[in-house]
């Protein structure tokens, strides 16, 4: 559960801050988009073209990109302290009762787990039925050169 959360954080983080610079035709680019923003904006005299350009670059991570993932971060944390409290009576003692709370949102690693079960179950039944196919169209093209 810790290394699918700490993979996810490591890989925000290198996105945002990566100093390796990569060339993507246009130049050097910085792989990282906040380090990209700072870079833009000083060496180029245009400021709001170099806004543009770091808001929106198309092949290297963007700021539009990571202020998406932190706003998605934001309203998951915030839906998360949301729970309904269910008032409970019991039949057999009169006057007795409690709250019982329910978390509104839940959110765990369980479904990342099973999504991923369900995605590499599609990926095996796939490639055990194109293999399938792709030896039963040799065999037919055996048999029907022999048989000609």
């Amino acid at each position: 559960m810790v290394f699918l959360h700490t993979f996810d954080s490591e890989n925000i983080i290198w996105k945002a801050f990566s100093p390796t610079t990569i060339n993507t035709g246009r130049g050097a680019e910085f792989e990282g988009a906040v380090i990209a923003l700072f870079h833009l904006l000083i060496t180029r005299t245009n400021k709001v073209g170099a806004l543009r350009e770091a808001f929106y670059r198309q092949n290297l991570p963007n700021v539009t990109n990571l202020l998406a993932t932190v706003l998605v971060f934001l309203i998951v944390i915030y839906f998360q302290g949301f729970r309904v409290v269910l008032p409970v009576r019991s039949k057999n003692a009169r006057g007795q009762q409690g709250s019982y709370p329910i978390k509104l949102f839940y959110t765990s690693n369980m479904p990342i787990i099973l999504q991923s079960a369900l995605v590499s179950n599609l990926y095996f039944i796939s490639q055990v039925t194109c293999l399938s196919e792709c030896i039963l169209n040799k065999i037919s093209r055996y048999i029907r050169d022999e048989t000609f």
